[in-house]
This record gives structure tokens, C-alpha cells and sequence, in this order.
């Protein structure tokens, strides 16, 4: 999907790296892997599994928040890092702007931040058809109250620019639903994509709306709405953005 390409910022001999919201831990090893002589810190809310965390000496994970840890651990003092990382924070970040800022900070002057996230919109043959899907939309209005942006991939270069980096760029690639897209790397992607989203909104579905007032029967209605419009289709994707930029 990204021309097989993990990281785009032009970073060059760091000597600290973080990965944020890091997971599995999958990226951070391929950032110890790939510049062996940084300090690659991945920091996550749980527990990396076992299976990858320690397997590279220059490689460390963090347990927490990566905001709180600011003002607690001294691995992530202000103006330690080289380069920072982050994918897929879309469904749990209630301060874009604060984050970016606090992110800026950890930098030193010259290093760069990449953030990669999608915006949960969906297009058909080039066009948003998404805007009038109603469990969608009840998602928007849900996430708005808890102060998530879930079109926040397209959005992030603001924030960026609003902290103060420069040479700021943002690349977009596409995620087609179904092995519709003429390119090996998207096929399989697109596959796994119309295999997963289905299951992925039933869930996400409830657990966000509840609480709202939405009755039972409304809800499964959603469910049933989702799997129907978020299904395998030619010419149907998603948009995935890579936003990059320097501090001065």
C-alpha cells in the first residue's frame, strides 16, 4: 500500500527513537532493526506481547501514556529524540493538538515526526460516498462528544504546522475494500480489508454508541447497516495519510 515503505521522514543517523502507541511492537523492531545504533523506545497503554518485546538490545518498551510519562521518565526528557513515530490513533486520541505540541517537545532541533492515520470516510470510484451512512455519522457525533477526530488523518498536517514544524508534507494512498486494486502489495491489503472491517464496526458499533440513548434493536440495525455499506465492492476504498515534518 505504501510502495513497501515503513517510514518516510528523511531521518538520518538518529540516536533516539520513539514509537507511539506502538502495539505488537512490529514497527519498533523494524526502527531497531534498521538503525541499530539508536535507542528505539516503544511506549503503548498495554503490555507489548512477549513474542517481541527484548529481542533487540537497542530496542526498550514503555508501559503508559505517553503524554503522562513526560513529566515522570527520564528516557522521554524534552528535546531527547531524533525522530518520533506514531500509527492508527484515530479511535483513541482526544487531544490532536495538545499531542502534536507534547510530541514537538520531545524533539530535538532537525528531528522529524511522522504520524500515519486514517480518516473513517470511504470513497467509490473517487467520489466520498460515506457522508450519508447513518451508523456513521451517529459514530462522528459520539466521537465529537468525547473530543476524537475521526477524520483526523487528512488533518494532522494543521496541527503540525499550528506546533511550529516545518517542511510539513502529508502523502495519501489508497485502501481499496476487496482485491479489486491492480497492484500485488494492495490486493492482499484489500482482501484483509474486506475480511476485517465488518467485524471491525460490528464491535466498535456498541461500544461506542453506548451510553447515548440509541435502543437495543437501533443498534443492531447499525450493525446490520455497517456490514452492508463497508462491504467488498470494485472501486470502493478508504484513504490512508503519511504526515512528516522537521522541527526547526
Amino acid at each position: 500500500m505504501m510502495d513497501n515503505r515503513v517510514i518516510h521522514a528523511p531521518i538520518h543517523m538518529p540516536s533516539q527513537i520513539i514509537d507511539v502507541g506502538c502495539g505488537t511492537g512490529i514497527v519498533t523492531r523494524h526502527l531497531g532493526d534498521a538503525y541499530p545504533y539508536a535507542r528505539v523506545y516503544g511506549v503503548d497503554l498495554s503490555p507489548v506481547p512477549v513474542s517481541t518485546g527484548g529481542s533487540l538490545a537497542n530496542v526498550e518498551y514503555i508501559l503508559g501514556d505517553v503524554r503522562q510519562l513526560l513529566t515522570s521518565d527520564a528516557r522521554l526528557a524534552p528535546g531527547s529524540t531524533d525522530f518520533i513515530f506514531s500509527r492508527l490513533l484515530v479511535m483513541g486520541m482526544t487531544d490532536w493538538a495538545g499531542y502534536v505540541r507534547d510530541m514537538v517537545s520531545l524533539l530535538r532541533p532537525g528531528g522529524w515526526v511522522e504520524m500515519q492515520d486514517f480518516s473513517l470516510e470511504w470513497y467509490l470510484h473517487g467520489s466520498r460516498c460515506s457522508q450519508d451512512w447513518e451508523w456513521l455519522n451517529a459514530l462522528f457525533l459520539a466521537a465529537q462528544q468525547e473530543g476524537r477526530d475521526l477524520r483526523a488523518g487528512p488533518n494532522i498536517q494543521a496541527h503540525m504546522r499550528q506546533a511550529g514544524l516545518q517542511d510539513v508534507s502529508m502523502r495519501e494512498y489508497r485502501l481499496p475494500i476487496g482485491p479489486w486494486l491492480d497492484k500485488p502489495e494492495t490486493k492482499r491489503i484489500g482482501e484483509h480489508a474486506a475480511r476485517e472491517h465488518t467485524k471491525v464496526y460490528y464491535h466498535v458499533i456498541p461500544k461506542m454508541l453506548h451510553g447515548l440513548g440509541y435502543p437495543k434493536e437501533k443498534i443492531e440495525e447499525f450493525q446490520r447497516m455497517s456490514s452492508v455499506d463497508v462491504a467488498s465492492q470494485e472501486g470502493k476504498e478508504r484513504k490512508f495519510y503519511v504526515t512528516i515534518g522537521r522541527k526547526p
